[in-house]
C-alpha cells in the first residue's frame, strides 16, 4: 500500500502527519511527504527518514494584494505537480493535517480518485480543512468542538484525537536530565514558544529570571533560532548571566520530549500538537495563545484546557512581566494546585489517537479496493 501524506509550515501540522506516517510505515506501507520547500518540512520530513517531494507553494495573503497572483500561479504549478505525482506513486491514500501546502496536494488526490482523509488539530477548524473537508472521505477532528464548524455530514467525521509521536511518553528521565545538563533536584519551567519561538513571551520572562535565582530553580528556555541572541543580551542588560547553571538558553531542540519530561511547569502557546503533548505528558501549564493565529484558534485551544482547569491563560493583549510572574507563583507556590493542574491534564491526554486514526483508515476499505 502506498501514501502520500502532506503538511507543513509549523510543528503543529508536521508532527501529527509524520506520527501518521511512521504507523502506515509500521505496517509496510510505502510513504512520500509533499511540502514546501520553503517551509520546516523540508529540513524536519528528511530527518525523519522518509522521502519528501518539494512543491513551489506559497500561502495566500489574508489581506488583499498583488502577492495573491504569485502565490495563485505557484499553488496551481503545485496542484499540477502534486497530480503528476500521485499518479505516478499510484498513491492509494493521500492524507493531509493542515497548513496552506495541504490543499493542492489534497485535491489533487480527491480529484484522481483516490481516498482521502484530513486531520484537523484546532478547535476551530483552519481555512484550508474548512474547504477540504467537503471534498474528502473523511475527516479526524482532535476537539469535538471543531464540528460546529464543518459543513459536512456527521457520518464522514471522526474525533480522533491529535496523534502524539510514542517518544513523547516513552522518555527516561534520568537521560533526559542529563542530555540537557539539568539537574534532578530542582525544579524546572519549560518556556517555548513553539516551532518558531516566540518573541512577545521572551519579552515578559526577565522577572521570571530573577524569581529562579532567588528561589533555586531552573529555567529550560526555548527561544526559536531567530530570537536566541537577542534574548541572551536581553539577560546580560538586566544582570543576569547566561551561562548561569540555572539558566538553559537553547535556540531549538530537536529532542522536544527531553524538555517535557523534565519539566515541571510549562509556559506555551497554544498550539494544538503542543497541547496533545502537554496532556499526553501530565504537565501543568500557562498558555499564551498566539494572537495572530487564523481565527484565533490557539485562543479556542488553550480554553479547552482552562475549562477543564489543566493551565491556566495569559492573553497577549493582558502579557506582562508582573501577569506572568504572578501565575507563575500561583503554581509553583501551590504544590496542591500544580499536582491537581496536572491530573487534570492527564485527564485530556488522547494516548489512543494514532491507532484511533489507524482504525479511521481500515475503514476507508483501502485494503479491500
Amino acid at each position: 500500500m502506498k501514501a502520500v501524506i502532506t503538511g507543513g509550515g509549523t510543528g503543529g501540522h508536521i508532527y501529527p502527519a509524520l506520527a501518521i506516517a511512521e504507523a502506515l510505515k509500521e505496517q509496510g506501507w510505502e510513504i512520500i511527504y509533499l511540502g514546501s520547500k520553503q517551509r520546516m518540512e523540508a529540513d524536519i520530513v528528511p530527518k525523519s527518514g522518509f522521502e519528501f517531494k518539494e512543491l513551489p507553494l506559497r500561502p495566500l495573503p489574508r489581506k488583499f494584494s498583488f502577492k495573491i497572483f504569485s502565490s495563485l500561479f505557484y499553488n496551481l504549478i503545485s496542484f499540477f505537480k502534486a497530480l503528476h505525482l500521485i499518479f505516478n506513486f499510484k498513491a492509494d491514500l493521500i492524507i493531509g493535517t493542515g497548513g496552506f501546502v495541504a490543499g493542492p496536494v489534497v485535491l489533487a488526490g480527491a480529484l484522481l480518485g483516490k481516498k482521502t482523509l484530513i486531520h484537523e488539530q484546532n478547535a476551530y477548524p483552519g481555512i484550508t480543512n474548512k474547504l477540504l473537508a467537503k471534498l474528502v472521505d473523511k475527516v479526524c477532528l482532535n476537539f469535538a468542538e471543531a464540528k460546529e464548524h464543518l459543513k459536512v455530514n456527521n457520518d464522514k467525521i471522526e474525533i480522533t484525537g491529535n496523534p502524539v509521536r510514542p517518544k513523547i511518553m516513552e522518555v527516561q528521565l534520568q537521560k533526559a536530565y542529563q542530555e540537557l545538563d539539568l539537574d534532578p533536584q530542582l525544579d524546572t519551567i519549560l518556556i517555548t514558544g513553539g516551532s518558531l519561538g516566540a518573541e512577545i513571551i521572551n519579552q515578559n520572562v526577565i522577572e521570571l529570571y530573577n524569581y529562579a535565582l532567588k528561589n533555586n530553580f531552573q529555567i529550560l528556555h526555548l527561544t526559536g533560532k531567530n530570537n536566541y541572541d537577542r534574548m541572551a543580551e536581553e539577560l546580560k542588560k538586566n544582570n543576569l548571566e547566561p551561562a548561569n547553571p540555572l539558566f538553559k538558553l537553547i535556540a531549538y531542540l530537536d529532542k522536544m520530549e527531553y524538555a517535557l519530561a523534565v519539566s515541571d511547569l510549562i509556559i506555551a502557546r497554544a498550539g494544538a500538537t503542543g497541547l496533545a503533548e502537554i496532556t499526553s505528558c501530565a504537565k501543568a501549564s500557562i498558555l499564551i495563545p498566539f494572537a495572530a493565529a487564523a481565527e484565533n484558534h490557539q485562543l479556542f485551544n488553550a480554553k479547552t484546557l482552562a475549562t477543564k482547569k489543566a493551565a491556566l491563560v495569559i492573553e497577549e493583549s493582558e502579557l506582562s512581566p508582573d501577569l506572568l510572574l504572578k501565575k507563575v507563583k500561583l503554581i509553583l507556590e501551590n504544590k496542591t494546585k500544580k499536582e491537581k493542574m496536572a491530573q487534570a491534564a492527564a485527564s485530556m491526554s488522547q494516548k489512543n489517537s494514532l491507532n484511533n486514526i489507524m482504525q479511521v483508515i481500515k475503514k476507508l476499505n483501502i485494503y479491500n479496493d
